[in-house]
Formats: C-alpha cells, structure tokens, sequence
C-alpha cells in the first residue's frame, strides 16, 4: 500500500499538481481571475473569452485553448492531460512511421488530413474517458489511491495559485 501510494505521488500527483499550479498561473497572466478555490475557477472559466495575443507563442495558445475547452476542473485537467499525452504519443508514431523526406512527402495528400481529423475526434473521446485510458497505460495497483492522490494535487496545486494570484 504504501509503495502504492509514492508511485501514485510521484507518477500522479507530481505532474497533475504542477500542470494544474501552471495553467492557472498561465491563465491568471492572459485574464483577471478573482476565484478563491478550484470550484469557483471552473465556473469563471467557462465564461472567459480569449483575444488572440500576436506576441504570445503559438502553442501556448493553443494548449491554453484546450484547457479552457476542457473546463479547467479536476476531469476536464485530466482530460486535457490525457489529450496532450495522446496527441505526443500519436506524433512520435507518425515520425517514426517515415523511413524518409520522400516518403512523408508522397503521402501527404486529402487522405491525410481526413485521417488527421478523424484521428483527433478519437483523441478527444480517448481524452474523455480518462480513467480507462490511464488505468490501462500505467501501473496502477489501487486505482482509488491513484484517484485520491490525483484530486489532491490539483486541489492543493490550484489552490495555491489561486492564492499566489490573489495576492499579486
């Protein structure tokens, strides 16, 4: 038990707590968040409109608007981390599927994107359904202990900032 307990800090809790601590900052750098604690942010989230910022870099907007899109609580965290991990997996996959220059550039083509789009609804529902994705992908003993660990991190992750936030 207790074994399972620091895999589940250290494989869980770890990267939920910093994940969940970033984003929040990320978010209350972009728009004024006035939340207390996690529930509150979740319902101030949702009424956030983002303006495309030119200067900020492309791939932290993008991954700022999948996490407004997944909600910002503990599930819709999970959720978007279950995405991004998918997502990098499935990225690595097509790389290595190229033997070369030449071959990636023949295939491209209609097909593609169809597979691309199709693809990404997957991920999506994949994302969704998190607790069997990771259930499946790590080596959980006590899927209880996993989730506890987990709803703590980000409890005490966000909270945090919400407080560092506030104080600023």
């Amino acid at each position: 038990m207790l074994l399972d307990i620091i895999k589940a800090i250290l494989i869980a809790g770890v990267p939920i707590a910093v994940i969940s601590y970033y984003l929040v900052i990320f978010t209350s750098r972009k728009v004024t968040l006035k939340s207390k604690n996690a529930s509150q942010l979740k319902k101030e989230l949702k009424n956030i409109n983002l303006d495309e910022n030119k200067q900020a870099h492309v791939v932290h907007n993008i991954l700022h608007k999948k996490y407004l899109k997944f909600g910002g609580g503990f599930y819709g965290i999970l959720a978007f981390i279950t995405y991004i991990h998918v997502e990098l997996y499935q990225v690595i996959d097509f790389i290595n599927n190229f033997s070369s220059v030449q071959n990636f550039i023949q295939s491209i083509g209609f097909w593609m994107l169809i597979n691309f789009f199709i693809e990404a609804i997957m991920n999506f529902i994949t994302a969704l359904m998190w607790p069997i994705y990771w259930y499946k992908f790590l080596p959980i003993g006590s899927f209880w202990v996993w989730v506890i660990v987990a709803i703590l991190a980000h409890t005490v992750a966000t909270r945090y900032a919400l407080t560092k936030n506030n104080n600023n």
